[in-house]
């Protein structure tokens, strides 16, 4: 049995059948195909200037790098009633990416991309906090995201 299972988990491996992160597999996102993003062109990629953008159409996006016991951008501030997608990545190891007082909660895997959509409904700051043990700095892994009311 455990012969199997080694050699089905071996296959999966090699064969890159493991299931993509993004639900919507990143396909949008220069540099990023089928939620999978190659370090060797993450300087291609929005996630080398971490942060919230706006596009065209009016939606937003911010782009989230972990890394050695940080966030980037160590403060994300983001609009208030806005639909905002979230992207998730590492430059390193694992780290996890929880916002307190939300359901915002996934794994930061290197080469990996981690997409989430939400709307923040309230103004004020809420912690993020790396609940994925990455190392000794692990227990200074507390960033923010800054809810702020948008000025007309």
């Amino acid at each position: 049995m455990a012969l199997f299972l080694f050699v089905t988990v071996l296959a999966s491996f090699f064969s890159g059948t493991y299931p993509s992160l993004t639900g919507e597999g990143g396909h949008h996102i220069t540099g990023v195909k089928n939620g999978r993003l190659n370090p060797k062109n993450f300087a291609a990629t929005p996630f080398a200037t971490p942060g919230l953008r706006q596009n065209a159409d009016g939606t937003y996006e911010a782009f989230v790098v972990a890394k050695a016991f940080q966030f980037e951008p160590a403060v994300l501030k983001v609009p208030v009633g806005k639909p905002i997608t979230i992207h998730v990545t590492s430059a390193d190891v694992l780290h996890g990416y929880f916002i307190e007082g939300t359901n915002i909660n996934t794994t930061a895997i290197p080469g990996q991309v981690s997409s989430f959509t939400t709307t923040f409904r309230r103004p004020g700051t809420l912690n993020v906090i790396c609940n994925e043990y990455c190392g000794t700095g692990h227990h200074n892994m507390i960033n923010g995201v800054k809810v702020e009311v948008q000025e007309p």
